[in-house]
């Protein structure tokens, strides 16, 4: 991995960083050493190690390095972190899907587990709602790619990124504040306060950050504001050490309220781009066409005329012509929609909060170490899925998942110092509650209303839309899903490195992983009628039937392999074999018994090649880091779009093999003065073998990324200069599964930070920042639902809802900011 500011940025607290070798050892020059003064280190091997010895392609960033390069949350880390694409869960804009090496989390649902991981103090979160807020007061941030089957298991067949806070300081007092005002009216103020309670012993600390920001995104009809940001966060630590027993337990805690997402359209069609079939929305268009012939008094109707018939390709073509931070939400949330629900304006709500302990004890050349977790965490999400003023689809979402989890490690050199050896067993549960309230298609619930209420006839046979009208009662009325949900996981694992000799190690690990899935689906009618089940058919089930409940048992064994040369000091290469699965479970939007067949565990063969070097020249160092990987993928788990009952649903199914295929390269130019360039590149290929859903392969995932900076660190008189800028290009991408307009072209954006701290040796000082200097206008997420897909094997999936609608970037933002430090 490569330094991805000047070292003095780098610099961690504690035992983060360890000097490099006494130059009375080696022949370098004094001028080179200083230019090497730090190593880091990380734990992708649950030990401590330096980077650059370490078999596993890795990247790594301080909490200083975060600051300079301008990351203020989970979705800025892909500019500086090759091979890792962000992107939202659109519309959902606190909730983030990460891919790695082509591997991506495509659904946020309960018993979806991810491929690439989220650990905080090292406790997985597969769920992370809220949690980029989270990036401020951290000790580091590391990206683990490729599988991880062994020593984090839990699924990690993309890779893991790995947040650690910052440890409380066992013996100096500190404080620190950070104020930002910019335009949106940003406001950011965060802080920390380091207390030593008994010196060496034991210590607190108290972090915290309050952010709030306006929306760049207007709804031209009632001038509110979205994507905007509101949210509070705090975190208390508190460490312990006693020398050969060390405890760490901290408390965390954010919570977002906002008028979330400006979910803009961006495409409209009566036809499905991929197969050709009239989309839903057609043939609701369709169906208000004929409406009036067959029911003449539906204007003089009590509930019908709260919402008269729309020109819904007239609105779409209006909002298609609207500016590009703008959007037309018509009526939504005046009261006059059908489902109480979703009367209200939109909003994104998401509170997280969780514990976490880390207890260790050395016995002699032994480590024990237990880390045990709990979190809680509750979201929900009103918003007009359409981006539009017609009222298409306005869902109200909700979760509300807890989970524990409990490790227990034995770490050391119990045989030697030639064998480093873990072992460990491991324990998790998550449940709770996931669910949905979908206002689909208010348009034909009035229409199915006011025929109800007529008792009329069928239509006639002159209309071309009267077996869809006749035949899809479901989508007349308001849908509400919900299911309950239990995850349980076990696993022991053991794991060693083993020195042959002083150029040659091998190491190799092995687990054991069960994991069970439980749940209950309730989907039902609510609106007009008594509430009706609509498992396998409305009014099939009776209410007291309707429960669904279903269980899925998985085994797996994985493990990995790795024969790593070190020839000198500088100078590391490795080939690695690592196999890995993610477990199955269900779809929670299931209404039949098709769509709740349990998917299927997938399973991941890598194997990869690294090269990482340390090069020395005058006051100048120079590393270099090289992965190339492949992957045979097996039972892939795809989405695949489905519109039933009224309802647009999401399941996911195992047809696909696939092969994923490419590599990283990384490097970092640094001199002793504190000037440092960085430079990485990361390509990704990806191809069927066989089966697959006819969806884009490179979804939320971009062939080429390039990015680099320069950095500048150096102490003067006045105070401590530091500037950064830096850049990141991703090639084309698409963010739907199988909508055409979802693709984002290539687009580059660049940072810029400028900093004077310490003014005077006051402890005071000012910084000046700006993000995406050149205002690009990009989307982070898109509401594919033009298509339902392609026709694949001689079938036609019929065609989709007929719209998509976009989720876009921050645009250009910049300000001052003023901090104290003692």
């Amino acid at each position: 991995m490569v330094l991805l500011v000047a070292t003095s940025q780098l610099a961690l607290t504690g035992t983060a960083f360890a000097q490099s070798a006494d130059p009375s050892q080696d022949s370098r020059p004094q001028a080179v050493e200083d230019a090497a003064v730090s190593t880091i280190v990380v734990t992708a091997r649950r030990r401590e190690e330096a980077l650059q010895d370490v078999p596993i392609s890795i990247s790594a960033l301080s909490g200083d390095a975060l600051t300079a390069k301008g990351v203020t949350d989970s979705l800025d880390l892909q500019n500086a972190v090759p091979s890792l694409s962000v992107s939202t869960q659109a519309p959902n804009r606190v909730t983030l899907g990460y891919a790695i090496r082509g591997q991506r989390t495509n659904e946020s649902q309960l018993l979806t587990d991810p491929p690439v991981g989220i650990y905080f103090n090292e406790v997985v979160m597969p769920r992370s709602y809220g949690f980029g807020g989270q990036f401020y007061d951290l000790q580091s941030v590391q990206v683990l790619k490729g599988v991880q089957g062994t020593l984090f298991g839990r699924n990690m067949t993309g890779g893991a990124v790995l947040i650690e806070s910052a440890h409380p300081d066992l013996y100096d007092v500190g404080a620190e504040v950070r104020a930002q005002y910019g335009n949106y009216n940003l406001v950011d103020v965060q802080g920390m306060v380091n207390v030593p309670v008994v010196e060496g012993v034991f210590a607190l600390r108290a972090a915290g950050k309050y952010r709030d920001r306006d929306g760049f995104t207007t709804d031209v009809s009632s001038g509110r504001k979205y994507d905007d940001e509101h949210y509070y966060s705090f975190r208390v630590s508190a460490a312990l050490d006693l020398g050969n027993f060390r405890n760490n337990t901290v408390f965390d805690y954010i919570k977002h309220s906002t008028n979330g997402a400006g979910i803009k359209l961006v495409a409209f069609s009566a036809t499905d781009p991929q197969n050709g079939s009239p989309t839903v929305i057609a043939q609701q268009a369709g169906l208000a066409a004929y409406y009036p012939y067959f029911f003449p008094s539906m204007a003089a109707n009590p509930v019908a005329a709260g919402a008269p018939l729309e020109d819904v390709f007239g609105l779409a073509a209006s909002a298609l012509t609207l500016g590009k931070r703008e959007v037309d939400y018509g009526n939504f949330g005046t009261g006059t929609l059908y489902a109480d629900r979703v009367s209200r304006d939109p909003f994104q709500h998401a509170k997280n909060w969780g514990i976490t302990n880390k207890t260790e004890l050395d016995v002699g050349s032994v480590t024990f170490r237990n880390i045990v977790g709990y979190r809680e965490q509750e979201f929900e999400i009103v918003n007009d899925y359409d981006g539009f003023a017609a009222t298409l689809i306005q869902p109200d979402q909700f979760s509300k998942p807890r989970q524990f989890s409990e490790e227990f490690q034995m770490q050391g050199t119990p045989f030697g110092d030639a064998l480093n050896l873990t072992l460990g067993a491991y324990y998790f549960h998550e449940w709770g509650k996931d669910g949905s309230i979908n206002a689909n298609f208010p348009q034909l619930t009035s229409m199915g209303y006011a025929a109800a209420d007529e008792n009329t006839s069928a239509p006639p046979s002159n209309n071309p839309f009267a077996t869809f009208f006749l035949t899809s009662p479901a989508q007349f009325f308001e849908q509400s899903q919900v299911a309950d949900t239990n995850a349980y996981s076990w696993a022991v694992y053991a794991a060693g490195t083993y020195r042959i000799s002083d150029q040659f190690s091998v190491a190799g690990g092995i687990r054991y992983n069960r994991d069970v899935r439980k749940v209950t689906v309730t989907p039902f009618l609510t609106t007009f009628f008594a509430p009706t089940c609509v498992f396998n058919g409305v009014g099939t089930l009776s209410m007291a039937d309707c429960a669904q409940s279903r269980e899925l048992k998985n085994e797996a064994v994985t493990w990995d392999a790795t024969l790593q040369y070190e020839p000198n000091p500088d100078f590391t290469t490795y080939v690695a074999v690592r196999q890995g699965y993610r477990a199955g479970g269900f779809s929670l939007r299931a209404t039949t018994d098709a769509q709740l067949t349990p998917f299927q565990p997938e399973k991941v063969r890598e194997y990869e090649l690294g090269l990482k070097n340390k090069f020395f020249f005058g006051s100048a160092r120079l590393d270099t880091n090289v992965a190339l990987f492949y992957q045979d993928y097996s039972d892939v788990q795809k989405q695949v779009q489905q519109f039933l009952n009224g309802q647009v649903q999401t399941i996911i199914t195992n047809t696909t093999a696939q092969e994923n295929y490419g590599g990283e390269f990384e490097a970092n130019l640094m001199f002793s003065n504190g000037l440092a360039f960085d430079l990485f590149y990361a390509y990704t290929g990806l191809n069927i073998k066989s089966g697959g859903n006819g969806g884009y392969l490179y979804q939320g995932i971009s062939k080429h990324q390039v990015g680099g900076g320069v950095s500048y660190v150096h102490d003067y008189d006045f105070g401590k200069l530091s500037m950064n800028v830096n850049g990141n290009y991703r090639s084309g991408l698409y963010l739907a599964v199988f909508d055409p307009a979802s693709y984002q072209p290539g687009y580059a954006l660049f940072n810029a930070r400028l900093a004077v701290d310490n003014i005077g040796g006051s402890g005071f000082g000012v910084a000046a920042f700006v993000r995406n200097i050149t205002d690009k206008y990009y989307q982070v997420g898109n509401i594919g639902l033009q298509s339902a897909g392609p026709v694949l094997n001689g079938v036609n999936p019929g065609g989709g809802v007929g719209y998509a609608a976009a989720v876009y970037g921050d645009p250009r933002t910049y300000g001052i900011e003023a901090s104290f430090k003692f």
